[in-house]
């Protein structure tokens, strides 16, 4: 039987939100893609003779990015998120897109949740910044091709 062989680039994991596609990520995890809540989970009786499985239909969920302090982003960020506090207008698609493989999540109704916290020390540091998503497509096939 042949040995099977992937590839992983994180370079082809392409982060957009309101049309910006996202440059300057950190090393290491640089984007977390989660629902609000789990799709099952249940419920036991006290005798713990049956357990009922529940269905959540809430699809809400996030995105966090981790970029550098350095990059462009966080300022087209932070162009996005003031005009959406002073106009409303901050609604926008959210995806991440795995070009390595089958994963895509993607929210057509997304905004910022707020401006990034800053943290100050002997590096640059990071931002985080959190996009909240109000129906998350999470289609996770994998993320490795061959």
């Amino acid at each position: 039987m042949a040995t099977a062989l992937h590839t992983y680039d994180p370079l082809q994991i392409k982060v957009i939100f309101k049309g910006v596609e996202v440059r300057g990520i950190k090393k290491g995890t640089f984007v977390k893609v989660s629902r609000s809540t789990p799709t099952w989970s249940a419920q036991v009786s006290g005798d713990g003779q049956d357990v009922t499985r529940i269905r959540a239909r809430d699809k809400t969920g996030m995105i966090e990015i981790t970029l550098i302090a350095g990059s462009e982003t966080n300022r087209q960020f932070a162009d996005i998120m003031r005009s959406d506090e002073l106009n409303g207008d901050g609604v926008g698609v959210g995806s991440v897109r795995d070009l390595n493989g089958n994963d895509k999540p993607t929210s057509e109704q997304a905004w910022l949740v707020q401006p990034a916290e800053a943290e100050y020390a002997e590096d640059a540091g990071d931002r985080v910044w959190k996009i909240y998503c109000v129906n998350l497509d999470t289609f996770s096939g994998g993320s490795l091709s061959a």
